[in-house]
């Protein structure tokens, strides 16, 4: 949340955000850590960084979670029958120790590759290659990402909005490829079926990066916020409200907009 209202902030004509909070966060080693003794969420830390490469920070902080998540694979595992995926490659965990996911996997292969924008950066190229690897692996067979696995017991899995948007920030400079094209077929026919504030904003960040029509996920996100985010007594939604406020921002998406890498 603190890393979506910083970039929700950065979008408006008030005074620039104050990144110091990500500077006095509570770190194990490199790792930006929300509970002592927890381990360190490599999709969040991926979040903090791309935040602060926005800010056009490229100092300590944001070098070093680059660092650690070059570093950081997931667990690999041997081929099994029942899932039609190659579970041996190695992209991103959501914390160290088990299996890659879609979603950290998304989180670091944009993160990287904005890193990379600004510059060379030792192991980046070939840690971007293998998390596009797994998204390709990984993305449901009509179209679009489920969090985990694409089919288990030969069953296909549904994909779901925010992580079908998410993949395809990651790969948005890979528009014309097949698994792409497909996922955001998909994300157009799904974008109204999830009707959060991190479905609705995740996939109006992404539709608006790949310039598609946004009117209607415009609309509805809008009334979301004011129908349950700003109502008395619905109870406060940081995550939700900040994230709708970025993405409703008439600024450049600056985050999520990639070059060819």
């Amino acid at each position: 949340p603190t890393c979506w209202a910083l970039l929700a902030l950065s979008q408006t004509n008030l005074q620039p955000p104050n990144l110091d909070v990500l500077g006095r966060w509570p770190r194990h080693g490199n790792w930006l850590i929300d509970l002592a003794g927890a381990p360190a969420n490599h999709a969040f830390n991926a979040i903090a960084a791309l935040t602060l490469l926005q800010s056009g920070s490229t100092g300590t902080l944001a070098e070093a979670i680059v660092r650690v998540l070059i570093a950081s694979k997931g667990v690999p595992l041997a081929p099994d029958p029942a899932i039609r995926q190659d579970s041996s490659l190695q992209a991103w965990s959501g914390v160290d120790g088990t299996f890659s996911w879609v979603e950290p996997t998304a989180w670091c292969v944009l993160l990287l590759k904005q890193r990379l924008a600004r510059g060379p950066y030792p192991d980046a190229l070939k840690r971007v290659r293998v998390g596009e690897q797994v998204l390709n692996d990984r993305a449901c067979r009509g179209g679009g990402w489920n969090y985990g696995n694409a089919n288990v017991y030969g069953k296909d899995l549904l994909p779901y909005v925010p992580t079908t948007a998410l993949a395809l920030l990651a790969l948005n400079d890979r528009r014309n490829e097949p698994v792409v094209v497909r996922g955001l077929e998909q994300l157009e026919r799904d974008v109204l079926s999830e009707r959060s504030a991190v479905a609705l904003s995740l996939a109006l960040i992404c539709l608006r990066v790949y310039r598609r029509p946004t009117s209607v996920p415009e609309q509805q996100l809008t009334q979301l916020i004011l129908d349950r985010h700003l109502s008395p007594g619905y109870g406060e939604d940081l995550l939700g409200l900040s994230m709708a406020l970025y993405a409703l921002s008439d600024e450049p998406l600056g985050a999520f907009t990639l070059g060819a890498v």
